[in-house]
């Protein structure tokens, strides 16, 4: 057994002593030397995940040779450090999610002296046409795995891809936590309706707010998200708006993800990965947005369909679900004589079905029976494709090239026979 006399932090004239005595707290519990070089390595990479130092050196003396009053056989655990610059200016371009985007921001770190990062960004790209942020974030108890977020916005969203419009979002949010407790206030307009919009996104245009509290847990065990080998991954997250009588939009949202891969022989590697969701509005005046509505298909979704291609449409035009599923399994291997290069040979075979939820059934005998009936929707006729391709894992993002053919389409699906590229962090 061993005893630690005193923590020392040298180089943070800028951080908060109280803050450093909450961050440093674990090693003063430590009983054995074995504890004391595990706990102190641990606080050290929690500091360094702060991101406000550019490097942190522990040093473990003996406190008898600097305190003569000191418990014999007890440690002084001596933390030096380098504190970053306060500001960070920062340029660059991005890839993901079938997206592409060029982006600016500067931050300004450990603001009051608590690790907090102030931080002002603004992004430009494809999909989403311009964005900015402003955004304080504050860790809890000193912990990088907890934050308080507050964050304000201002998104030109580009939804032509799947539909005739574009949306603009304003709002703030604010996070909580490591489960990530959400509220967020924002306001939308759909605008910029093409002339050839079909007559549902018309009666969708105009504004909408929404105050929604929401909550999603993920639970991270792959050895790589990109092109994963072991391990699973879920991700479920619970959304209620409506939230203290404010906005026009009134519905409990769920969601959950959850994907298994295996290594089944050499390197050959067995992925499979289930997506559904669940939209009940609760108002009786207004409809659900197209903005907060489920969208299926296409090379992130599932394959073998266009962006949104799975379910509600109106002519080219896809409105969303209400309700969906979406699943599929996927067998990777190396190609002969490029085992250890970051390429895959790919074939899978996924599908899924998205349905609207009306409030009445199919007779008009009530809501209970119209969801037992759109349950029924969602598997009586699911899109299903197979097929072949490559996939590279870049730095960045993970890179699909497939060969896709549809097996079986419902009415007014948008199939994607062919080739078919995706580009993103996450793929069914």
């Amino acid at each position: 057994p061993t005893h630690v006399n005193a923590v020392g932090v040298f180089g943070s004239a800028r951080t908060r002593s109280g803050f450093l005595e909450t961050a440093t707290a674990p090693v003063l519990q430590s009983k054995t030397v074995a504890d004391v070089i595990n706990t102190s390595q641990t606080v050290a990479e929690q500091l360094m995940r702060l991101d406000i130092y550019e490097h942190v050196q522990v040093v473990l003396e003996n406190a008898a040779d600097n305190d003569v009053l000191a418990v014999p056989n007890s440690i002084n655990v001596m933390y030096h450090t380098k504190e970053k610059s306060r500001l960070c200016i920062k340029t660059g371009t991005q890839i993901g999610n079938n997206e592409g985007n060029m982006n600016a921001s500067i931050t300004l770190r450990n603001v009051f002296g608590g690790a907090e990062l102030l931080e002002s960004s603004a992004s430009f790209g494809t999909r989403h046409s311009s964005a900015f942020q402003f955004a304080l974030s504050r860790p809890i108890n000193a912990s990088p795995d907890s934050t308080v977020d507050i964050n304000a916005h201002h998104v030109l969203q580009n939804n032509t891809a799947m539909s005739s419009y574009e949306e603009l979002a304003r709002g703030a949010l604010s996070r909580l936590g490591y489960h990530e407790v959400n509220y967020q206030c924002t306001w939308r307009h759909i605008d910029k309706i093409a002339d050839t919009a079909s007559l549902s996104i018309r009666h969708q245009a105009g504004h909408t707010l929404k105050s929604s509290l929401s909550h999603t847990l993920v639970r991270e065990r792959r050895d790589d998200p990109l092109l994963p080998t072991q391990g699973y991954y879920v991700r479920c997250t619970n959304e209620v708006a409506g939230v203290m009588g404010l906005g026009n939009q009134q519905f409990v949202k769920n969601e959950v993800e959850a994907q298994q891969h295996h290594t089944v022989t050499g390197k050959t590697v067995v992925s499979l990965g289930i997506k559904a969701g669940w939209l009940v509005n609760l108002s009786q005046q207004h409809p659900t947005s197209v903005s907060d509505r489920f969208y299926v298909g296409g090379p992130l979704s599932v394959r073998g369909f266009s962006t949104g291609g799975i379910g509600p449409h109106d002519y080219k035009d896809a409105l969303g679900g209400d309700a969906y599923w979406s699943a599929g399994v996927s067998v990777l291997t190396p190609l002969p004589r490029w085992e250890d290069k970051p390429v895959r040979a790919h074939a899978f075979l996924n599908g899924g079905s998205c349905v609207p939820v009306t409030g009445k059934g199919r007779e008009g005998k009530g809501e209970e029976n119209g969801l037992i009936f759109n349950s029924l929707s969602l598997t009586a006729s699911p899109s299903i494709a197979t097929g072949v391709g490559l996939v590279y894992r870049h730095s960045i993002a993970r890179i699909e090239l497939n060969y896709c053919i549809p097996l079986t389409a419902a009415k007014g699906d948008h199939v994607r026979r062919g080739l078919q590229l995706g580009i993103g962090l996450s793929f069914l």
